[in-house]
């Protein structure tokens, strides 16, 4: 069963069965998606995968209760220049994400999944972050799976990335609002989609990721990084049904407590300059 938070009184939370409760929490920032996207794409992206992972969980666990959170339209990044662009510090980001986590624990909740369709290292890292403390204290209740998801943990046999297979190794380093995101909204709402077949291709390396002036740089005028006009609806089919597949299979195992470890933190979770600076600024 899937119900929203928002229709629900504080008795009816009380009386629900903590053990067979899981609550999603959703993260996505409004930025700047290039000039054929919304700002809202981050924000879609993850409602529709959240949306559409829940109805394959409820197949499975028929027993228990799926609970959604309203939105939060805030994250983190450092792509700058751009109206539109609404991003926290890393450190702020993770506090709002604690503090929320911490709010949840306090009603009884079991099983706290944390889902965000923004794929900013430091933003994913943010989060788990956050669920560590949370797991300290409580136990392991808080499960971010979407580090682990976008920095490819998670095996190609639950994946199924074979079928994308060839566009992604022919196009890759796609990193921003290309032929990936532009494709997944083309499944999502298409109406939303601008002139994206008209948008060059902005090619950008590993080394230049690191450096936001230079993806700022190499961005400006245009807000996206990779290739938007190869962008295809049956493409972005398979992407959303392969993330609502991916994180309905990490969910799983975090709710039947198997092996479920492995999908909680990014690959680049052990980098220290990566993980928030708890001692910085806001």
């Amino acid at each position: 069963m899937s119900v929203n938070i928002l229709d629900l009184s504080w008795e009816d939370i009380e009386r629900l069965d903590k053990d067979k409760t899981v609550l999603f929490l959703r993260f996505a920032p409004i930025e700047a998606h290039g000039r054929h996207l919304p700002t809202g794409v981050d924000i879609f992206e993850t409602a529709h995968w959240v949306e559409n992972s829940i109805e394959k969980l409820e197949k499975r666990f028929k027993a228990h209760t799926f609970i959604s959170l309203p939105m939060v339209p805030l994250g983190h990044a450092v792509f700058k220049g751009f109206p539109g662009n609404i991003h926290l510090s890393q450190k702020l980001f993770y506090c709002l994400v604690r503090s929320i986590l911490k709010a949840v624990a306090e009603w009884g909740i079991k099983h706290i999944v944390v889902i965000s369709g923004h794929a900013d290292p430091k933003h994913a890292i943010a989060i788990e972050q956050a669920c560590d403390v949370l797991n300290k204290k409580h136990g392991d209740i808080a499960f971010a799976p979407m580090g682990a998801i976008f920095s490819e943990k998670v095996s190609s046999e639950v994946r199924q990335q074979e079928k994308l297979d060839t566009q992604l190794k022919t196009y890759p380093k796609d990193y921003h609002v290309g032929w990936i995101e532009t494709s997944c909204m083309l499944d999502i709402d298409s109406e939303k989609v601008r002139d994206y077949k008209v948008q060059p291709d902005i090619v950008v390396s590993d080394r230049e990721m690191i450096s936001p002036k230079k993806i700022s740089a190499k961005a400006k005028g245009f807000g996206h990084l990779g290739y938007p006009r190869l962008a295809q609806k049956e493409l972005g089919q398979l992407l959303n049904e392969d993330m609502a597949e991916t994180i309905s299979h990490c969910v799983a195992h975090f709710i039947e407590r198997k092996d479920y470890r492995l999908y909680m933190h990014h690959e680049l979770y052990k980098i220290p300059f990566l993980r928030v600076n708890k001692w910085g600024a806001l």
